[in-house]
């Protein structure tokens, strides 16, 4: 099967081909759906149809708009990430509440409340 070149460049010049493409966001695994993907940086792109279905199960789940960037600040020789309200809420931890933390990758945390 040949592959569908596009007839625009991604934004790093690199050819866009279409691809079946994993998609998960917010947790949510959507399965393979039909995307681009360069062939130079990789980056992958979804259609507007997918990202409306994304955020369609995020509001049904509670997760639309919960997402947050918080400062790492510096507390004795630890660093502190700070919860905002609206998510400590929606994940039920309270003060003294005991978490684990899974480094998943470079740049990726896993928080996950423990039972």
């Amino acid at each position: 099967m040949k592959e569908k070149v596009l007839p625009y460049n991604c934004r790093c010049g690199g050819k866009l081909v279409e691809a079946m493409i994993n998609v998960e966001h917010l947790g949510i695994d959507f399965g393979l759906r039909k995307g681009t993907v360069c062939t130079s940086c990789g980056d992958e792109y979804i259609s507007d149809e997918v990202w409306e279905e994304i955020e369609k199960k995020a509001k049904e789940l509670g997760l639309f708009g919960l997402e947050r960037k918080v400062k790492i600040r510096k507390s004795g020789n630890s660093l502190v990430i700070t919860l905002p309200p609206d998510i400590a809420e929606f994940l039920g931890v309270k003060p003294q509440t005991l978490v684990s933390l899974l480094p998943l990758d470079k740049g990726k945390l896993e928080i996950q409340v423990s039972e």
